[in-house]
């Protein structure tokens, strides 16, 4: 199919995707946020779409495009969060966390830093957004693949890099890898580690 659309014609077929792969979107957004931000988020990422319309190139491929433009509206509201949640009191922020310092899992546990957010999205763009979307996400390795659009085993090598970059990243700027030591991580006090 050429690709000679007018800006006005690619709103249309983005429209048209949108409707088309609703569902699938919707079913996307839920398992990735709370029930009362799935609206906000598909809206969001709607209107996003539609702005970028002229951005996509493959009408055929409008679904892996489509995924990663809700895929980084639902980053975006994570982020907000986060920036939100750094200015909750000390002692509130270490709620997420039992007496051993292990996270407790759950919809109310938290990072106790941002550390690992804030290098995450300092690596290279293909190892951010395959962390964002399997560690942060919980999306499985093909999902993952299907949005960013590359193999399942090509998937599999970028989160095993990312996942060793990220070490190496936070060891070096903090000397925090693990959730343990996050307790006594110096960016906490020193705010270095902001979005």
């Amino acid at each position: 199919m050429e690709n000679d659309c007018q800006p006005a014609s690619q709103a249309a077929v983005v429209g048209e995707a949108l409707g088309r792969h609703a569902g699938r979107l919707r079913a996307f957004v839920t398992a990735r946020v709370r029930l009362e931000d799935v609206d906000d988020v598909l809206q969001a990422a709607a209107v996003r779409a539609i702005e970028r319309s002229d951005s996509l190139r493959d009408p055929n491929r409008a679904l892996p495009w489509l995924y990663r433009i809700h895929r980084n509206t639902i980053v975006d509201l994570w982020r907000q969060r986060s920036s939100r949640d750094r200015m909750i009191e000390d002692d509130e922020g270490l709620d997420g966390f039992d007496a051993d310092g292990l996270e407790v899992q759950g919809d109310e546990a938290g990072p106790s830093c941002n550390c690992g957010i804030v290098q995450a999205q300092r690596l290279k763009p293909a190892y951010a957004s395959v962390l964002a979307l399997i560690d942060a996400g919980d999306a499985t390795l093909s999902e993952a693949a299907e949005i960013l659009g590359i193999s399942v085993n090509n998937a599999t090598v970028r989160l095993h890099r990312a996942r060793k970059a990220l070490r190496e990243a936070m060891r070096d700027h903090c000397g925090v890898v693990n959730v343990q030591d996050c307790l006594k991580c110096r960016c906490v006090y020193e705010g270095c580690c902001v979005n």
